[in-house]
This record gives C-alpha cells, structure tokens and sequence, in this order.
C-alpha cells in the first residue's frame, strides 16, 4: 500500500465511494466502471480508483472501478516508473494507463 492510500483523506473518501456503489446495488442499480464504463455488478469485487493517478484523495478524483482493471493499471505505471529509473523510456504517465 502507498504513502497515499495510507492518507485520513484517501480512507475516509474510499470508504464514501464504496458505500455509493453498495447503495446503488441496495437500490437495484448497478453502478458503472470509470475506466471501461461497463457495469460493476451486485457483489463483485471492485477497487476505488484514481481517476488522475498524479490527483489528489478528493471525492472528485475517486470512482468504482472493476478490480483486475484497476491493478492492472497500477502495475503498468509502476514498470513504467522501474524501467525509466534503469535508464528506459522517457516516463510519461497517461491518467487511462
């Protein structure tokens, strides 16, 4: 876990998205994933995400998001970070990768 998902901020606001989706499930609605924009059905397992992963931990910035997309994210900005630390590319992060 990051310095950042370690914040008051990012806790308290994660926990704010997550009781929306659980709330839109309650309601029989099935909330949408930010990155893909296809639904986030009852019960399955899903991250809160960054939208901007450079932005801060406000509501603003955080969404639903299905699990493996969210990781899968996360761990293509983190080889980009690696191998521009070992002399590779240029590090250039997109917010969608």
């Amino acid at each position: 876990m990051t310095e950042k998902h370690r914040s008051a901020e990012w806790q308290r606001n994660s926990k704010h998205v997550r009781s929306r989706v659980r709330a839109a499930w309650a309601a029989g609605d099935e909330p949408e994933c930010w990155r893909c924009g296809r639904p986030i059905y009852e019960g399955a397992l899903f991250d809160v995400g960054h939208i901007d992963p450079f932005g801060g931990e406000g509501l603003e910035n955080l969404a639903p998001e299905h699990r493996g997309e969210n990781r899968r994210a996360g761990g293509r900005v983190g080889a980009r970070i690696t191998n521009a630390a070992k002399g590779g590319s240029t590090f250039q992060a997109l917010p969608w990768a």
